[in-house]
Formats: C-alpha cells, structure tokens, sequence
C-alpha cells in the first residue's frame, strides 16, 4: 500500500457527522437554471457530458425515460435528480417526436433569464430545471452509492415542506435579475442537491448501495469515520478492523460487501477525492497536497491519483472539465 502504515491511527471522535464530510466534498459549479413552459406534443433527447440535470415540474406531467430503463410519469410537484447526467428523454407522450436538446434550443431560444416558451398544441406542463457541473465525481463515494434517477414524489409531504419554498426564492431571485443572483442561485442548487439526497437517503433501508449501505453496520460505519475524519492518519487494514472490532479477515471481508470495495482501497479513493478539491480550490503545490492527505512521496500520490481521477494531478488542478462520464442514451 502506498501510505504510511507504521504509526497506530487514532479512533474517530463521537458525534462525528458521515453524511455533511461526504457532502462538503461535493463541487456543484456553474449552475444553469431555466424555467419552460411546454405544450404538448413535446420530446427532448438530453446527452450533456459533464453536466448533472435536476428537473421540478410545476404543472402538469410528463414521461421520463432514463437510459434503457422503463419510462416513468413525472406529475406536478414532483422533483428529479439524474446524479450522474445520465442520459434521458423527456417527452409529452409515448408518440411525440424526439429531438436533440441542442437542436430544440435553436428553435425555442431562452432570454436572458432562462425562460423558454414551447407555443403550440394544447398546455402541457411548466417545468424549473437545470444542469450543474461536479468535480471529482468518479472519486465521490456519495455518487457512486446513488442510483442514475432520485425521483422525490410531490405527494410526500416531507418533500412539499423543503422543496416549494427552495423553489419559490429561486423564482423570485430570477425574476429580479439583481446583481449577485449567479451566487444565490448557484448556492440554492447546493440546498436543491443536497435535500433531494438526503431525502432519498431518509427513504432507504438495505436496498442502499456502496457507501451508504456501509453506514447500516455499526462496526463498518464506525471504521468509515475513522477514514473520514482522520484520513491522512497511517491506516492499516489491522488498525481499521481494530476500529470496526473485528478481525483482520471478517473485517475486510464484510467491508467489501457492503461497501463494494477493499478497505484500502477505499481509503485511497477519499485521499484522492480531498487532494483533488484541495488542488483547485486552495492552489496547493502537488508536494503539499500530497502531504496533507496522507502521501510522503510525490510519484506515489500522482499513480494513486491518476488511478482513481483518470488524469494527472497537474492536469487536473490546470483543467476546468469535472471528471464526469456519461453514454450515449439508447431511447434517444
């Protein structure tokens, strides 16, 4: 392994809180919000690399399909969140034409508020939505424990309770076009995202994957905050399963279900995760970087980093374009 692993690790401290030290890791950048009014028949193929859509339909409804899956009906008060920018397609009915989101825009162009009006046919629905990008995703362990589509049902009234006045100040921000609105909204996406996961967590039991069903055992949930809240400790499989309480073997075995991934392995991908926001977000030289995650030599930290990111830590701190993938949809 390529960190340190002579010195014993210290315990994680009580109290301390998984779910905000995973969220804080997550960069929500640029986000482009618009509000549409469609009439049916309307249908949109949407492929955005590097972008993660989130849809509130306002009124009335509308068919969502997500990649090869089974197309859904999304109603009035309903909120989606494609995690990943899955490609989707979203359309009136199952007859309505198709078209390329790019291709749509040119002939239903937005003003410089982002309201877009698709005249014609008979009223079908208005719809709030918008694409942010993240950085570090293929790193995060909160997204690689998401499902490609969190559909919050407007029904609940625990959704109603967060996600209609979220939505009415993003309205009237909007509306008065005021200097500093791209700061407001952009912090607004942040409370969208993080409300419509943890209302999809609040919602799960052991149907959880990766990460988060790692926090449905006690003992493993307590060796992830030994990672998290003391990363760059000199961790060792013994330490962690010291941690757990349990043995060497059990400890990396049942890790390994839950979590989907080896102990260390794990740890390496949130050391890379932390040095990547740390890289772009605070101008870290690669040197300290390394060092403050864990790392004592500079070579070592570049492999592991290319390893889980795909590109190099200097490209990488250079570079502007989040490492986000996304296929091409079938549907569409």
């Amino acid at each position: 392994m390529s960190i340190r692993s002579k010195a014993a690790a210290r315990p994680a401290d009580a109290g301390f809180d998984l779910l905000t030290d995973v969220m804080e890791q997550v960069r929500l950048e640029a986000p482009v919000f618009f509000t549409a009014d469609l009439s049916a028949p309307f249908g949109i193929s949407v492929v955005r690399t590097g972008r993660a859509p989130f849809y509130a339909m306002r009124s009335g409804a509308a068919l969502l399909k997500v990649g090869d899956r089974a197309e859904r009906k999304v109603r009035a008060g309903d909120f989606i969140l494609l995690p990943g920018g899955a490609p989707h397609v979203v359309r009136s009915g199952p007859k309505a034409k198709i078209v390329p989101f790019d291709q749509w825009l040119e002939t239903h162009p937005m003003d410089h508020r982002g309201f877009v009006r698709h005249a014609g046919g008979r009223p079908a629905a208005r719809v709030t939505g918008g694409f942010f990008a993240t950085q570090s995703v293929r790193a995060n362990p909160l997204f690689a424990a998401l499902p490609p589509v969190i559909h919050l049902r407007g029904a609940d009234p625990h959704v109603q309770q967060w996600l209609q006045p979220t939505l009415a100040f993003i309205d009237a921000e909007i509306a008065s076009d005021q200097q500093g609105a791209r700061t407001v909204l952009r912090r607004m996406a942040d409370v969208l995202f993080i409300q419509a996961v943890r209302a999809y967590i609040a919602g799960q039991d052991r149907r959880t994957r990766g990460w988060l069903r790692g926090l449905t055992d006690k003992r493993i949930a307590r060796a992830l905050a030994a990672i998290h809240e003391h990363f760059a400790e000199p961790w060792t499989l013994d330490a962690l399963a010291h941690e757990a309480g349990m043995s060497r073997t059990a400890f990396a075995v049942t890790f390994r279900e839950l979590v989907g991934e080896s102990p260390m392995a794990y740890l390496q991908r949130w050391r890379v995760l932390r040095a990547a926001n740390a890289l772009r977000t605070e101008g870290l030289s690669l040197t300290r970087a390394a060092e403050a995650v864990g790392y004592q030599s500079d070579v070592v930290f570049a492999k592991a980093f290319k390893r889980v990111t795909g590109e190099s830590p200097g490209r990488y701190r250079r570079g502007a374009t989040p490492s986000l993938r996304a296929q091409a949809p079938q549907a569409a």
